[in-house]
């Protein structure tokens, strides 16, 4: 079910709506966070045998010309390498996606990171092929990571995107 938001934007996107891409502040910090919380689950990720508190992360957001939180980016960068921890928009095939991820990668350019890389789940055909169109090439899998990332989020189903059992996490980075 789409939200209000995403209903509004598709509506006007034949009428070009604009979004501009800019780092999160207190203005749309609840909506970004409620946002992703009705993705995730929560505001915490499980990603290679961690959990991580969104609100503890740097982000970039996509806002519509009406001022509303159209998409996030949530990143982190350590060492010389910027991981996106967390992404989405609110409706596909507009852009926004394209727009949150070239933020970032400039982001991390800015950082001096020699890399860039996100981690995805087996059944998440969308993204693998989302971030391959991007310059990300895959680089690992954790074979079997979910039966040990639902211990410390229990939220996490067993079958995901178009009835695949979610199993493995898999890796794909950008050489900057």
């Amino acid at each position: 079910m789409r939200s209000a938001v995403a209903e509004r934007f598709a509506d006007h996107r034949r009428e070009n709506v604009t979004m501009n891409v800019v780092t999160l502040t207190d203005e749309h910090k609840e909506e970004t966070e409620r946002i992703a919380a009705g993705t995730w689950g929560s505001v915490r990720v499980a990603v290679h045998h961690e959990l991580f508190d969104l609100q503890e992360l740097p982000c970039l957001i996509a806002v519509s010309d009406k001022r509303e939180v159209v998409g996030y980016c949530y990143y982190r960068i350590a060492d010389d390498e910027c991981e996106i921890m967390a992404i989405e928009s609110v409706v596909s095939n507009t852009g926004i996606g394209s727009a949150l991820v070239s933020a970032v990668v400039s982001k991390a350019k800015s950082e001096n990171c020699k890399r860039i890389y996100v981690n995805t789940s087996n059944d998440n055909t969308r993204a693998l092929r989302f971030y391959q169109r991007r310059g990300f090439a895959m680089c690992a899998v954790r074979w079997n990571e979910f039966d040990y990332l639902r211990t410390i989020k229990r939220s996490i189903p067993l079958i995901g995107d178009d009835g695949i059992p979610l199993l493995h996490e898999i890796e794909l980075e950008m050489k900057l």
